[in-house]
């Protein structure tokens, strides 16, 4: 009863006022929590002695090239940081000269990764912030402008999906799909974008999936939202790339392995080497910029991946 009670109020109600209205609906609150130096520090007592003053990084990317983005300060920041890819290309781009920023709700599960690096003398910070409500994105940009400058890499990889037929989605689901997995998207690239405009340099990758180019059944939920960031991203390229930014969509068609190398199973991608193919977008020279990429394992089937 309770469930049904729930459901009918977060319909979205709306009372007018003559030419004014009033719109609301309940929800739960997006609770957000940040990274204390204390926390990081305690995380830090707790790294194994064996992972102190080093980062396993499988490969490395290439030097970079003449022209390329590389050549303005290295501020990074990381949008939805996850087990596998996330933390892969934390480390990567840590180990690689960059001043990493984590971002998540939840900036507190990121403490034991920040302790990790930090460890390693890498520069690494985590912050608390939701993606997809703007005062808290342009809060967070205006922070790493102040502390950190302008971010010459910006990365989005936030995705929400909750299966279900068409006709069963329930709107609360399907806007809270939209919200993190494209509106998230506009706002964190319309605020990096404002930042490297005056430099005329950086790099923002949004990260899709399968999703992003085919609709299957039972996946409306990813599908409307991904397909949304894919036109972001294209929009943006062509409007941006003749200012000095590089925007570009990245694929994953693949299923991300999250334990070690060694644990890799059949038709996994590795996550170290994603993030490699990422920063490879980033060190592309000028006059040969790639504005979509999809990736898979070498023996995987095409597009059987949500």
């Amino acid at each position: 009863m309770f469930l049904n009670f729930w459901r009918r109020l977060k319909v979205t109600r709306r009372i007018g006022f003559g030419p004014v209205s009033l719109t609301f609906k309940f929800e739960r609150s997006v609770r957000v929590t940040q990274c204390s130096l204390a926390q990081q520090q305690l995380a830090a007592a707790r790294v194994p002695a064996s992972q102190k003053g080093a980062i396993g990084i499988l490969q490395r990317a290439p030097a970079a090239d003449p022209g390329c983005q590389s050549d303005v300060p290295k501020c990074a920041v990381i949008v939805g940081v996850g087990p596998g890819f996330g933390h892969a290309l934390a480390r990567l781009l840590a180990a690689e000269g960059f001043d990493t920023i984590l971002v998540s709700r939840d900036a507190q599960r990121l403490s034991p990764l920040v302790a990790e690096l930090r460890e390693a003398k890498l520069l690494a910070t985590a912050y608390g912030a939701d993606a997809t409500d703007e005062p808290s994105v342009s809060d967070l940009f205006a922070r790493i402008q102040r502390l950190h400058g302008p971010p010459s890499l910006v990365v989005y990889s936030i995705q929400n999906f909750g299966p279900g037929a068409a006709t069963e989605v329930e709107v609360p689901a399907f806007e809270a799909a939209w919200r993190n997995n494209c509106l998230g998207a506009f706002l964190v690239a319309k605020a990096a974008a404002e930042l490297m405009k005056p430099r005329a340099s950086g790099t923002i990758v949004l990260v899709g999936s399968t999703s992003s180019l085919i609709g299957r059944a039972g996946h409306l939920n990813l599908a409307v939202g991904k397909f949304g960031q894919r036109a972001l991203a294209q929009v943006m390229a062509r409007e941006l790339w003749p200012q000095g930014i590089h925007v570009a969509h990245a694929v994953i068609d693949a299923d991300i392995a999250e334990g070690p190398h060694e644990a890799l199973e059949p038709q996994q991608s590795d996550p170290d080497d994603i993030a490699c193919a990422v920063l490879a977008l980033h060190r592309q020279p000028r006059t040969a910029w790639t504005s979509e990429l999809d990736l898979r394992p070498w023996n995987e089937s095409f597009w059987e991946h949500c």
